[in-house]
């Protein structure tokens, strides 16, 4: 028991029993962050496999304990807009999903009161530090910080990975302390009060709603400029929802190319690969879009939804297949 407690604060790799073929990330998952505390990935992970939340309810109060059904009623709420507010909406849980409420009402407009997925910064004490908290440079969601001693640890939980992460050293005034950058994509950034008028989608919106647009404004945003490539966002105007980008390479003299893009943001492929299975609605000959960091975890995911003839991919792939269609790395 001895030797198992202390396995806990390392990798899960060496607790788990082997699992021949199996491609997941668990083996190098740690549960614990460096105070100590249960990552919120766990949190992720617990939902997106139905793990039951008795133990866990001690400690977080959450009540939704599945992320699909926390994804599925955001996305209930967004279908009954309309084509131009949906496109609207999903473009603002991607740019606009934290900030001062003054703000967020403003750049959501007439859709703020349509939406009940924001909750006030100031409960969330995970996140803040003398006062204040740190939006991510990338997401803009809040940062979460652990205290190291002397110092605090803040960093994206989604984009450390890509140098989100800094080094917070307590002030001896009333204002923010220094935040110094500890990773290569660690800008600077502004605190803001964690105050009650500082609003931020709830963690499972921001997880499977505000991550995945990210990625798909970044697929966008890579592909944008290309000679002979149209980028159409959200497309369909009967089912903007069914997927997320449709790219058409039409070069002159060859057959013209089209892709049709989900993106996913899920910390469990497998997880995913079982919603995905279960999916009634999943569009033949579509192709899943994963983050570039979940790139060795493809083949598992393509072979748990090739028989509905999709094809899964990562964005930096993509992005160099489309160049390939069109000429741009010749």
């Amino acid at each position: 028991m001895k030797e198992f407690r202390q396995g806990l604060r390392g990798t899960l790799g060496p607790l788990l029993p082997p699992a021949p073929g199996r491609s997941d990330r668990f083996d190098s998952m740690k549960l614990f962050d460096v105070g100590g505390l249960v990552r919120a990935a766990v949190q992720d992970l617990c939902s997106e496999h139905l793990v039951p939340q008795t133990a866990l309810d001690q400690y977080w109060p959450w009540a939704r304990v599945r992320a699909e059904q926390e994804e599925q009623r955001l996305f209930d709420l967004m279908r009954r807009l309309t084509p131009q507010d949906y496109r609207r909406a999903r473009f603002l849980l991607g740019r606009h999903a934290a900030g001062p409420v003054r703000e967020l009402s403003r750049q959501w407009d007439r859709l703020w009161m349509r939406f009940d997925f924001f909750e006030s910064v100031a409960d969330w004490p995970w996140c803040q530090v003398d006062g204040w908290w740190y939006p991510c440079p990338i997401c803009r969601w809040p940062m979460r910080a652990v205290r190291s001693g002397a110092l605090f640890d803040v960093r994206c939980e989604a984009h450390a990975p890509r140098g989100v992460h800094y080094r917070y050293r307590l002030g001896k005034g009333s204002g923010p302390g220094e935040l110094t950058g500890t990773g290569k994509a660690a800008v600077p950034v502004t605190p803001l009060p964690a105050s009650s008028d500082h609003l931020a989608v709830s963690r499972p919106v921001w997880r499977y709603g505000t991550l995945p647009v990210l990625l798909e404004l970044h697929l966008h945003d890579k592909l944008a400029g290309l000679p002979f490539v149209d980028v159409e966002m959200w497309p369909g105007e009967q089912r903007p929802d069914e997927y997320d980008l449709h790219i058409t390479v039409t070069v002159p003299g060859r057959r013209t190319r089209h892709w049709r893009v989900d993106a996913k943001a899920w910390e469990s492929v497998v997880a995913l690969g079982k919603a995905l299975h279960d999916r009634p609605g999943l569009r033949r000959g579509l192709t899943i879009v994963l983050p570039d960091h979940q790139d060795s975890e493809r083949h598992f995911l393509g072979d748990q939804v090739a028989h509905r003839g999709v094809k899964v991919t990562t964005v930096s792939r993509l992005v160099e297949c489309v160049k390939t269609a069109c000429g741009a790395l010749r």
